[in-house]
């Protein structure tokens, strides 16, 4: 052989020691869920407005966060059962983890049920505000809707059993498998063959991680209830976030409808576009997430310090979307210019720009929020809510200001009415703010725990002597 592997090895070893597991991890990852993003970027950015008329273009994210309301139970037991799914297989306790699982697959089959009961009330209503032929578009948003929580219940499992490299196959093949149920389904209907596909590959996904668990969770492994105090812990830790889970999610819904609805159909399209180019800047925040959850979960429970752990993840996921900022404003116009499917759109470069610093927050804030919730700590719930709610129903005030005629003040109906709010500068505009608003608290949250951490240590030093 021209190379020796032996010494190869060795090296690989030693620059994985120097990086540390968090480091290592991410970047395994990192390179393998990027591997699939040229896949993604050509779904994305060429395939689906190749096919999608542009009087529909500005329907797609909202219809993947109408299927997100019928995934509203599941994305709650996500929550929990990844935070106990990590501390189960820390402790070797496989058949907890193997009961997790199936009380999933018993919870799929009656929210799946009810989903469809439920769909046949609703979603008449909203096809209605989105400008959208139903068709087959029903069944495949609830489907869509529920594949992706189920497969995060799973994917948590290998997190929590530390399959990172499991985890890292499975992200760069669903990329190709979403693409190959978009080609040989859009050509028939646009719409119903993108949403197939984002069923596609989480059920893909959940089939190979139940096959990959197989050796820790097999028919050697005897599944184990959960003890009282364990439903106990469970239900208190759930509590703490159905709130955050049921506004956030519904106030997404309504703030993608919204830009549907109340914009020009080009600037719906318009940001559908710049939207998919911006979520570039939250990439290297969503590879962090993976190896950062379980390990914040375990020194959480086992009540450690791991300050360098959450600087590091809150650092590199706005570092890096901070990059790509940069990149979009040097080069914004003429990316956008490049493409002719995206030329109509080169004219929004500069809100392209403004959008991706707004992902930029967006990947810090869900850092934040997501090594808040594996610590346990709940605490920002308490200002994230009102601001989550103003955001979005402030662009629903604004926007639609003729039904406050009669009930406000003339004067204020006429200001709301000198907005020019039912546009896309204002929108992103006004998210951009808001989430500079939600920084600032964080920034302030962590200065006074900081302060109380530090007083703490000084009490414990003079008690000590």
């Amino acid at each position: 052989m021209w190379y020796n592997s032996s010494a190869m090895a060795n090296l690989v070893e030693r620059f994985r020691s120097r990086c540390g597991d968090f480091w290592w991890y991410s970047l395994l990852i990192f390179i393998a869920c990027r591997s699939g993003d040229a896949i993604q970027a050509f779904i994305g950015l060429w395939l689906v407005p190749r096919y999608v008329p542009q009087n529909e273009l500005g329907a797609v994210l909202p219809l993947l966060q109408v299927g997100s309301i019928f995934g509203l139970p599941l994305s709650i037991l996500v929550i929990p059962f990844s935070r106990w799914l990590t501390l189960y297989a820390a402790q070797g306790e496989f058949g907890k983890v193997k009961r997790l699982l199936s009380l999933t697959f018993g919870f799929v089959v009656i929210v799946f049920i009810l989903a469809v009961i439920l769909a046949r009330f609703i979603l008449p209503h909203f096809f209605e505000r989105l400008r959208v032929v139903e068709g087959s578009l029903g069944i495949l948003v609830i489907c869509a809707g529920l594949s992706g929580p189920f497969s995060s219940v799973f994917n948590n499992a290998l997190q929590g059993l530390k399959r990172f490299g499991t985890i890292a196959f499975v992200n760069a093949i669903s990329a190709p498998v979403r693409l190959v149920v978009m080609l040989v389904a859009m050509p028939f209907r646009a719409l119903s063959g993108y949403m197939a596909a984002q069923f596609a590959a989480p059920a893909f996904s959940v089939v190979f991680s139940w096959f990959s668990l197989r050796k820790e969770l097999g028919r050697n492994i005897k599944s184990v209830p959960l003890g009282r105090s364990d439903m106990v812990a469970m239900s208190r830790y759930t509590m703490s976030i159905v709130v955050f889970t049921v506004v956030c999610t519904f106030m997404g819904v309504w703030q993608n409808v919204l830009i549907r609805q109340r914009l020009p159909e080009i600037e719906s399209a318009a940001f559908y576009i710049i939207s998919r180019l911006a979520e570039i800047a939250s990439y290297a925040g969503m590879s962090l997430s993976v190896v950062a959850f379980p390990l914040a979960t375990e020194a959480g429970a086992a009540e450690k310090k791991s300050q360098r752990l959450f600087w590091r993840f809150l650092g590199g996921s706005f570092v890096a979307g901070f990059a790509v900022t940069l990149v979009f404003a040097i080069c914004g116009k003429w990316l956008l210019e490049l493409v002719p499917l995206w030329r109509d759109y080169a004219v929004y470069w500069p809100l392209l720009v403004v959008y991706t610093f707004r992902a930029t927050l967006l990947a810090t804030l869900g850092a934040f929020s997501a090594y808040e919730v594996a610590a346990g700590r709940f605490s920002f719930l308490w200002y994230w809510l009102p601001f989550s709610i103003v955001e979005t129903g402030g662009l629903g005030m604004l926007t639609g200001f003729g039904i406050f005629n009669g009930i406000l003040p003339d004067a204020v109906v006429h200001w709301m009415a000198s907005l020019p709010a039912a546009r896309l500068e204002f929108f992103v505009w006004w998210l951009l703010s808001f989430s500079t608003l939600q920084l600032l608290a964080v920034a302030g949250q962590l200065v006074i725990r900081c302060h109380k951490e530090r007083d703490k240590s000084i009490m414990q030093i003079g008690e000590k002597r």
